[in-house]
């Protein structure tokens, strides 16, 4: 074998490829409309914007907002639906990605669990970053109240109606501040955790746009219908967090026009490349960084994922499905369908998405 020559590749992974042709970086042949491709941005455009907007419209017109027990339901369909993108449409592809034939040898082979590694290292990293915000933000809401405030973290607020400072509360010391500074804690809290799932998804939502840029008029044609639902569903879910998150108006339209954008930025690209510019989107260093890329939004949406499964999920059904609420068992029991709901449809669009 000639030195800097590549090794051949083994008959197993020659016949794996064979039998998967998905795992090539053969490039997209057949007719390649730019029309189509144009509609095809605006088209996905409109349903990112229809899925994002929905929920935030819910919280500002009157007329659209929403049963508490309604927003509740479409939270635990966002949670499914976050679990299903981080497990199925970003891991999933980032494995694949690494796979795939014209990425190197030698990074193929010395370790195979190079992208669920990656995985691993962003949700790692999401917990600390998770664990060091806590400090801060506890320190702070202690030097803004005088009291320690991690009894307040987690725990169930007070009554708004307890004793008001200066009357039958004066003896024990009046709780309202430490009140407000636990409730503004967990708002920014849900304010980071937002941003964080719109990075995950927006980085990975262009990705998708370059894929349906540069296919071929009958790719992109099977990619639109999957790539419409696939935008809904995940706009809704960032929706419905960033109107959960406690942020003005002008930040989350900011934060929906940027997920909005992401997958038709994608696509223009990608026909900007096919049309103009003779630059491959299928060698190895495009394939390589779409995998890594792919691995590590996996991992923070994951987090972000089991985050809001144990921490929100819990605390609804506490609050709205007790042991003293009405109809509990029916309310716990559409809770964990809109769960299982999300995340098996989302799951289901990663077939063509």
């Amino acid at each position: 074998m000639q030195a800097g020559m590549e090794p051949l590749q083994p008959p197993a992974y020659t016949a794996q490829i064979a039998a998967r042709p998905e795992l090539t970086c053969a490039a997209s042949k057949g007719e390649y409309s730019v029309a189509l491709h144009i509609a095809a941005i605006f088209v996905v455009l409109i349903a990112s914007l229809l899925g994002t907007m929905l929920p935030l419209a819910g919280k500002y017109v009157s007329c659209l907002r929403l049963h508490p027990f309604a927003i509740v339901i479409g939270k635990c369909i966002s949670s499914g639906v976050v679990m299903a993108v981080a497990m199925v449409h970003m891991m999933n592809h980032g494995v694949a990605g690494f796979m795939k034939d014209c990425v190197s040898s030698s990074l193929r082979q010395s370790f195979d669990a190079l992208s669920l590694s990656l995985a691993m290292l962003a949700a790692m990293l999401m917990h600390t970053l998770d664990v060091l915000m806590d400090f801060m933000l506890e320190s702070w809401a202690k030097g803004s109240t005088g009291e320690p405030a991690s009894h307040l973290v987690g725990s169930e607020l007070p009554d708004a109606g307890a004793a008001p400072c200066g009357q039958e509360a004066l003896g024990a010391g009046c709780h309202n501040h430490g009140v407000l500074a636990a409730a503004r804690l967990n708002s920014v809290k849900s304010v980071v955790a937002a941003i964080f799932m719109e990075f995950g998804l927006v980085l990975h939502s262009v990705f998708l746009g370059l894929s349906v840029g540069v296919a071929h008029d009958a790719e992109t044609r099977a990619l639109l219908v999957a790539l419409v639902f696939h935008q809904v569903f995940e706009g809704l879910a960032l929706g419905l967090r960033l109107a959960d998150a406690s942020m003005n108006f002008k930040l989350e339209l900011l934060m929906a026009i940027i997920y909005a954008v992401s997958v038709p930025l994608g696509t223009a690209v990608g026909l900007v490349i096919v049309t103009t510019f003779n630059i491959s989107m299928t060698g190895a260093k495009f394939v390589t960084v779409q995998a890594a890329l792919d691995s590590v939004c996996g991992g923070i949406l994951l987090y972000l994922g089991f985050t809001l499964i144990l921490n929100d999920f819990r605390a609804d059904l506490r609050e709205l499905a007790g042991e003293d609420a009405a109809h509990r068992g029916w309310k716990r029991l559409g809770m964990c369908v809109a769960l299982w709901g999300g995340a098996a449809v989302m799951a289901l669009l990663g077939k063509w998405a």
